[in-house]
């Protein structure tokens, strides 16, 4: 090589660098955890401002596939009726290309009903565009775990 450094050098710089991207990883994942503290707000409002205008969303107590800022505003209207509702993220997967990235993984809901905790488990993959400074969401997939749908059967937004 005409640099001087040996392939093994390379592959040892590989090694220890910091992976690319690394500090818009964190972005995501600090964006999602905003979007947490939106749910939790209980306001539709504050959970729309992370979705993209022409945004996709799988909810996870739907069966209906939401496209855009009124269907999307629809679904957390009903969703966020929930008295303490929380979302925990559990683990993630960050994946960040140019003004794209995907996150996916696993968190949890809980919220009250009639005096009783209750725990929803679920799987999510969004995937951001960046407009300006800010990551939006332009899909979002969220799903029960396979044990769970008959459990949570009665909590289903239509």
């Amino acid at each position: 090589m005409g640099n001087g450094k040996s392939q093994m050098d390379l592959d040892d710089n590989l090694m220890t660098e910091k992976p690319p991207n690394s500090n818009m990883s964190d972005q995501i994942r600090e964006t999602a955890l905003e979007w947490a503290k939106a749910i939790e707000s209980r306001f539709p409002e504050n959970v729309l401002r992370f979705y993209h205008p022409e945004g996709s969303l799988w909810g996870t107590l739907s069966p209906t596939h939401r496209l855009g800022y009124r269907d999307i505003f629809e679904y957390f209207v009903k969703f966020l009726m929930w008295e303490d509702i929380r979302c925990e993220f559990k683990e993630g997967v960050t994946r960040v290309y140019d003004n794209f990235a995907f996150y996916s993984g696993s968190y949890i809901f809980t919220w009250s009903f009639k005096g009783k905790k209750v725990i929803v488990p679920a799987r999510f993959s969004f995937v951001y565009k960046k407009e300006d400074r800010n990551w939006l969401i332009m899909e979002h997939h969220s799903s029960l775990f396979p044990d769970q749908p008959f459990r949570i059967r009665k909590y289903i937004v239509r």
